[in-house]
């Protein structure tokens, strides 16, 4: 998906982090994700991410060939009034959000990623189902994490977002969740 260019101006440094994604000015690409979410029968939000200072580490160190590629990524929902910090880690994400747990999946959804085209990739058409265990649930937000186990500290956390408007489920009721990854020519 990167090409060569990128990737040395990546390599080189000559990128810029903004509220908007990754800027390449050299490369005039912009790279950047969202989340969208809906509760089942409800109107679909989508929710831009904070890519987070650990998830920009590992996608430039994958991107220059320095770091293993992580193939198999998971959805992790948090509950906690929080907004997504840069400093958020793997090691931190499940105490510093309150990851929600009170779903019926014995793991985090494994998020589903179509083919990339045109610059991008997202699980749109195949999203993660949270089918809520308990009543009185609400869930603010989510993350990309690469780790299956739920409130595990272990892994690389990509990004996470807090939702435009919280998700309050009762039991049995789904809540269903896509993240999607874009680079743009600006």
């Amino acid at each position: 998906m990167l090409t060569d260019s990128v990737k040395k101006e990546l390599r080189s440094g000559k990128f810029e982090v903004t509220e908007d994604g990754i800027f390449v000015p050299q490369e005039r690409l912009l790279i950047n994700g969202v989340f969208k979410v809906s509760k089942r029968g409800e109107v679909e939000e989508c929710s831009p991410n904070l890519v987070v200072n650990e998830g920009l580490d590992y996608i430039l160190g994958a991107a220059i060939g320095a770091d293993s590629v992580i193939s198999t990524w998971y959805i992790a929902p948090f509950s906690g009034d929080v907004t997504p910090l840069a400093t958020w880690t793997a090691a931190n994400f499940a105490s510093g959000a309150t990851e929600w747990t009170s779903y019926t999946s014995a793991t985090r959804p494994t998020w589903v990623n179509g083919t990339v085209a045109s610059g991008g990739v997202d699980s749109f058409a195949s999203k993660a189902e949270f089918e809520s265990s308990a009543d009185t649930q609400t869930v603010r937000g989510a993350a990309l994490i690469s780790s299956s186990t739920k409130s595990n500290t272990a892994g690389t956390l990509i990004a996470a977002s807090r939702f435009p408007s919280d998700k309050n489920l009762d039991e049995d009721e789904i809540l269903d969740v896509g993240y999607g990854l874009q680079l743009t020519a600006v």
